[in-house]
């Protein structure tokens, strides 16, 4: 379409054509706006990328694997509806895969929302004709610059154009799923509801779960979850990716969701509502369908290896029973790991670990017995890709310490049992975005009742199990048991850190203060090894976190550019309770490995 007819429809758009109200100052001011905007898409320019991705993707990639929900029809949905593609972010190389699936396998022209830090020569450019349009990081106190936005989604939902954004608003540091920004749910919602009822079609936002095996900026991850600052997003980022055609990342599984249609509203605290329940259906809906990729589950597996070395052997045995797990409660997997394909996945996988330098063999090749370790200075990458996943694994997790606090005579009761679940979900909460607490539970019914062979409608009846069932019930889930320790520790470190900052600083003290002390502590309670079992025990973005809990649990108080202990005899409760929790689970996994 010509520049006059996008601008005509841009400036046609109701809340903008208001703003302007006649000023030709102000009209100027928005097809300069408009200007920096809007893609310049072109049939030649996408074509040209896409050839050359062809070519780039298959020397990145072993395979891309594209799963779409039973009900999606993308070509046929594209004709009868306005549909938005929100994906999870891992990589630069997200942009590339996925756009360069949606034109080759369905010949769709997308309009992809960048950041305008890639608007640069001669990316931006490339870009453009390739269907991409560039927003500002921020732009809260620009009216105008928010409503040429606007606007522009608005001529792009006219013209039936398909619209692809990044629901977390950046890429995913540690390997959870971020919290959805709403900014461009609600701009489109908003856009959506000022076309002509004649011309306005349904809006449908498809959710779309990327996963990938190998992260390029795997490294880069590694160190900004150990502290260090993160880089800025740049074209240069995108160019080194594009250089990297000589190493190999395994595969890239992009899975379709099923759709979340919109719905209206009437003012703007309920477009507000409306705004965050579509972003969370679809967070929600992405997370579920977030792949088990081999990368992931040996790095699970190795990662919470308390003795560190694991002989080929156990790593097959636990990955058969994380799969069948997988199998049993529905939890999306690649399909590398179908039950014949195991064994030969994880050697694969073990190779490419080591040949990657995150491996380490210890034995000889001709050996039976060879011992599988990952580097120390490797934890953190691989820390990255079991983070991916452990989402779909937190209430077995639960579960495993729920049975040792029976087996232990910690808890002897209902009123025990749902004080520890919710004590254990409102610390998760921090670290996770999770189902609500009846959800949960209803999972872990469920996950009791095929393990043990009977069904269990509710915790009372979970409590009368037998120990021959409890102990049926814990070998089935046994391999979860230290999926979340790292993060438990992580918090018996703030508990202990700000216990002793506390007494020394008169209950006051800053957050330099407590980093420097909570690394300390970290280091000394490591080389003890008495609690503390994983390097990846400190990490900054879970120290951040456990700082939020211990807040809204009432312990301490931000105040400016310092923090307060407000209740320093409940921190010495909380240290006593990670420790016992912690200890217990590492004799608990002791004897009954």
């Amino acid at each position: 379409m010509d520049l006059e007819s996008i601008e005509s429809i841009v400036l046609s758009y109701p809340k903008l054509h208001q703003r302007i109200d006649g000023r030709s100052d102000i009209r100027q001011k928005a097809l300069k706006l408009l200007d920096e905007i809007k893609a310049d898409y072109s049939k030649a320019g996408i074509a040209a990328t896409a050839k050359f991705l062809g070519v780039t993707l298959k020397r990145l990639y072993n395979d891309i694997h594209i799963t779409t929900h039973q009900e999606v029809d993308l070509k046929q949905m594209a004709k009868d509806s306005n549909i938005v593609f929100v994906p999870n972010h891992q990589s630069h190389a997200d942009y590339l895969a996925l756009n360069y699936v949606l034109y080759h396998e369905y010949h769709l022209p997308v309009h992809i929302a960048g950041g305008v830090n890639l608007n640069i020569f001669p990316i931006g450019k490339i870009f453009r004709k390739s269907g991409c349009f560039f927003i500002r990081r921020s732009f809260i106190s620009d009216i105008l610059y928010k409503l040429t936005l606007e606007a522009y989604l608005y001529y792009l939902l006219i013209k039936g154009y398909p619209i692809e954004f990044f629901f977390e608003g950046g890429r995913s540091r540690t390997g959870k799923l971020l919290p959805p920004r709403f900014g461009l749910y609600q701009m489109l919602l908003e856009a959506h509801s000022h076309i002509p009822d004649g011309m306005r079609r349904e809006l449908k936002f498809i959710p779309v779960s990327i996963a990938h095996e190998y992260l390029a900026e795997q490294k880069s991850m590694a160190g900004e979850l150990k502290g260090k600052k993160k880089k800025k997003e740049s074209s240069g980022q995108l160019i080194k990716l594009l250089g990297l055609v000589a190493r190999q990342f395994g595969s890239v599984h992009l899975k379709f969701g099923r759709p979340v249609s919109s719905i209206g509203f009437n003012n703007s605290d309920e477009l507000k509502r409306v705004t965050q329940d579509l972003a969370f259906q679809c967070f929600r809906v992405v997370g579920r369908n977030m792949v088990v990729t081999p990368t992931a589950l040996i790095s699970m597996i190795l990662l919470d290896e308390p003795v560190g070395a694991v002989k080929f052997k156990d790593i097959l045995s636990k990955a058969r029973a994380v799969v069948s797990y997988c199998q049993q409660f529905d939890v999306p997997l690649s399909s590398t790991l179908e039950w014949d394909r195991i064994e030969e996945t994880i050697r694969q996988g073990l190779k490419l670990l080591i040949s990657n330098g995150q491996v380490e063999r210890i034995g000889k090749k001709k050996q039976s017995h060879n011992f599988y370790s990952i580097k120390t200075d490797a934890r953190g990458e691989l820390l990255y890709y079991k983070n991916s996943i452990l989402h779909h694994f937190l209430v077995p997790s639960i579960m495993n310490i729920a049975c040792i606090n029976i087996f232990n005579g910690t808890i002897t009761n209902v009123e025990g049992m749902r004080t520890l679940l919710i004590s254990q979900r409102n610390q998760l909460k921090y670290e996770f975005y999770l189902p609500l607490v009846k959800s949960m539970q209803q999972q872990a019914l469920q996950i009791i009742s095929i393990c043990v062979g009977k069904s269990v409608k509710n915790i009372v009846e979970g409590m009368e199990l037998s120990h021959r069932e409890l102990y049926t019930l814990v070998s089935h889930i046994s391999v979860f048991s230290h999926s979340c320790t790292y993060i438990s520790a992580g918090y018996f470190l703030t508990a202990k850190s700000l216990k002793e900052l506390a007494l020394e600083h008169e209950q006051q003290f800053t957050l330099d203060q407590f980093k420097e002390r909570c690394e300390e502590l970290f280091h000394f309670e490591l080389e003890l090894g008495r609690v503390i079992q994983y390097p990846e025990s400190f990490s900054p973005p879970v120290v951040k976190s456990s700082l939020s809990y211990f807040e809204n649990m009432g312990l301490i108080k931000r105040e400016l550019n310092t923090f307060r202990v407000i209740k320093p005899e409940r921190l010495d409760e909380v240290v006593k309770k990670y420790e016992r929790q912690l200890t217990e689970q590492l004799t608990f996994a002791a004897g009954h490995s």
